[in-house]
């Protein structure tokens, strides 16, 4: 994960400016995850330890934290309670909400359709650092 977060402050060229907050620590994910009644996935929990959350390549892609004085916090829901519920936010990408799907243990990118209709569709990772390498293969491109 650390490789990940270096990757990104090293593409930081002017138009792909990335903002990423100071880490948090394991009590305040366990605080977080206790006052909300969430899990949040350990590869998650791996990028808060090293950035409470970002705003990477120019606000292209923005990730949560669980405190202090960031944008938003995880589970931020912008659509008004269209996410499933099965689904965390964890942030956006694009037009799309980088998300955890709890049922089926993947982290997926998507976009306020009938999620049950559109999940075969979705692009999919089982783990938080391959939705960053893969927004970083995209920068670097």
């Amino acid at each position: 994960m650390k490789e990940r977060i270096e990757k990104i402050r090293n593409l930081n060229k002017r138009w792909m400016e990335s903002n990423l907050y100071p880490p948090a620590n394991e009590e305040n994910i366990t605080r977080f995850e206790k006052e909300n009644g969430i899990n949040i996935p350990k590869s998650y929990k791996d990028f808060l330890l090293l950035t409470n959350g970002a705003e990477i390549f120019g606000g292209d892609a923005y990730f949560y934290g669980v405190c202090g004085e960031i944008g938003h916090y995880i589970n931020y829901d912008i659509t008004e309670g269209q996410i499933p519920k099965q689904l965390l936010i964890l942030g956006f990408y694009n037009d799309d909400h980088v998300c955890y799907d709890f049922h089926d243990d993947v982290f997926v990118f998507y976009n306020d359709e009938g999620y049950e209709n559109i999940k075969e569709d979705c692009v999919t990772f089982s783990d938080f650092s391959e939705v960053l390498d893969y927004i970083i293969d995209i920068a670097e491109n």
